[in-house]
């Protein structure tokens, strides 16, 4: 903020200069001191100038905004957010505005895969006025190994991507057993958050509790990968910041929140995270909203549960003096509740302007040049080659190592022959250069051909049980430049284009929730068991995660660090 900022802002408060906006006759929920009483609010530009119960800030210009027996409450923030699934980080600002949402700390992984240091640049300019505020988390290496990784994120456009004025951190570290092992390789790269003191976002799943002091002392600053409330605990007392999830991947809340039985003081330092949900997870539930009600509904006291989801996301990355409250000199970010036991509110106002009201958006949220940000035609998916079934044929072999889901994201190893229900395997290469195959258990018997572009390494996943199909899939995949195709027989049976990127959709995020519960019906018709197939595709690629996965390398055995099955050059 300027010095000519704060001069208007002073002046507001002083009744020497009338408000932009005045919220008036409301109850102030106050998260510094834990007090409700009645407040107006004095907004001037994108700020609050004044906070009290004066009355005479009122211009003829001032828009006033009518709060008698509301509660006033600050803008959610949601401090773990991957902004691309499905949809673009606009339409996603666009949906979570009437929720409350206006600030979000997010992934910038797609973005930096897809096109590097421009593509992220050219994302973050864009966004930086957006009424929903995006700060950005960068990421400092791969999430499936390959041969071409320092060159991809070279420390050059780290530094670079660092100084951005929207970039508050480097995460999330997914590589937390080389943290805990002391690579130098990997710590370097977390210094250069250290030296800019910028946090560093941890994600320590499988983690146990005498792991936590050295992946403290090796840097990472939080985590939001606990799924029981003594995993909360074990990294809490070694200084690290917990997120406490509540996602469609994993409804961790309810049990985490029991944390608060052993360490109430640790209410003070938490905070909530969606963490990703998928469209269908949003649009059925809610998103930081519906984290607030979960607490409430848990018997968290409402002080507490609107803090975890507003002042102590913006107190532990800093920006408290821009976040996380409703006081002068912060954000114009407030939401206007009927009661604190409801979080959707009535009304949103975001950098000073009213941006929903009623559960309709009403400020506008600047769009992406998707061209501009994805220029190579591997991004575009816009190549040449095509796949064949020879592609997808195993080498003979009387013992494969089987990938067996267990869950939706969760494998383990089976070295055996094939076996009625497997599916053959792939990830491809999206420049058509390689292809590591290998074999799937427990994703649906049935499927005869279904390719991919959401995965974790960015490049196509293929499973089925003809390699015909499969070849078909990929190839109408390509057609339509990435997305989700699944094939039965000679025929399309389902296909979703994400044409930016292979990721995202031009379509809004109530479309991406009706074509998801599409996906997951053709799925489940096809013997699928689990609860949350995008995930399932995004993570089979995903090389950090136990306890065997389709990398660049081959099938890559996640607890030993080692390939069971290389992968080839196509021919």
């Amino acid at each position: 903020m300027t010095s000519a900022e704060r001069r208007r802002l002073t002046a507001v408060a002083r009744g020497v200069e009338p408000a932009d906006l005045y919220l008036h006759g409301g109850t102030l929920l106050n998260v510094y001191t834990g007090e409700v009483y009645p407040a107006n609010v004095a907004i001037k530009g994108a700020r609050i100038a004044y906070v009290g119960a004066r009355e005479e800030l009122v211009g003829p210009r001032t828009a006033a905004v009518d709060c008698r027996g509301r509660i006033l409450c600050p803008g959610y923030i949601d401090p773990h957010v991957h902004p691309a699934h499905l949809v673009t980080p606009s339409a996603l600002a666009g949906y979570l505005l009437p929720l409350g949402t206006t600030t979000v700390f997010a992934d910038t992984l797609q973005f930096w895969e897809l096109g590097g240091l421009a593509a992220f640049r050219g994302v973050a300019d864009r966004l930086a006025r957006s009424p929903l505020k995006f700060y950005w988390m960068i990421r400092v290496h791969g999430q499936s190994r390959s041969p071409d990784e320092p060159r991809r994120f070279p420390l050059r456009d780290l530094a670079r991507a660092l100084a951005h004025p929207w970039v508050v951190a480097v995460g999330e570290v997914t590589r937390w057993p080389e943290v805990w092992g002391g690579s130098a390789h990997l710590l370097r790269r977390l210094q250069l958050a250290h030296d800019r003191r910028r946090r560093v976002e941890g994600h320590t799943a499988g983690a146990d509790a005498e792991k936590m002091a050295a992946l403290a002392a090796g840097g990472l600053t939080s985590d939001h990968e606990p799924i029981t409330a003594e995993e909360a605990l074990a990294r809490a007392r070694q200084g690290i910041a917990v997120m406490l999830r509540e996602s469609s991947l994993r409804p961790d809340l309810v049990a985490l929140l029991d944390v608060l039985k052993e360490a109430p003081a640790l209410v003070s330092r938490l905070m909530l995270t969606a963490d990703g949900s998928m469209p269908a997870f949003i649009h059925a539930h809610g998103f930081t909203d519906h984290l607030i009600r979960v607490a409430l509904e848990r018997g968290v006291a409402p002080v507490d549960a609107y803090r975890m989801a507003t002042l102590n996301p913006a107190t532990y990355f800093g920006l408290d003096a821009d976040l996380g409250g409703i006081a002068p000199g912060r954000y114009a970010d407030v939401c206007v509740l009927r009661d604190l036991a409801e979080p959707r509110p009535e009304t949103v106002i975001a950098r000073g302007r009213v941006a929903a009201s009623g559960g309709r958006l009403l400020a506008a949220v600047p769009s992406v040049p998707w061209r501009r940000v994805f220029t190579s035609p591997r991004a575009r998916l816009t190549v040449r080659w095509r796949a064949r079934p020879e592609d997808f044929r195993l080498p003979p072999s009387s013992r494969y190592p089987v990938i067996r889901l267990v869950s939706a994201v969760i494998t383990k190893l089976e070295e055996r022959p094939l076996g009625p229900g497997d599916l053959h395997a792939a990830l491809v290469d999206r420049g058509g250069r390689w292809v590591a195959p290998g074999v799937v258990a427990g994703f649906g018997e049935r499927v005869d051909g279904l390719a991919s572009t959401l995965s974790t390494d960015f490049n196509i996943l293929v499973l089925g049980r003809s390699p015909e199909a499969m070849a078909r899939a990929v190839n109408r995949l390509l057609d339509v430049h990435g997305g989700v195709v699944l094939v039965e027989g000679a025929a399309v049976a389902y296909e979703l284009a994400l044409p930016l990127g292979g990721i995202m959709t031009r379509g809004s995020l109530e479309d991406a929730a009706g074509w998801e519960g599409a996906l997951r019906a053709a799925l489940v018709a096809r013997g699928y068991p689990h609860h949350e197939p995008l995930f399932t595709l995004f993570f089979l690629a995903a090389d950090f995660l136990p306890a065997v996965r389709l990398s660049p390398l081959g099938v890559w055995d996640v607890r030993r660090s080692r390939v069971l099955l290389p992968s080839r050059r196509r021919r």
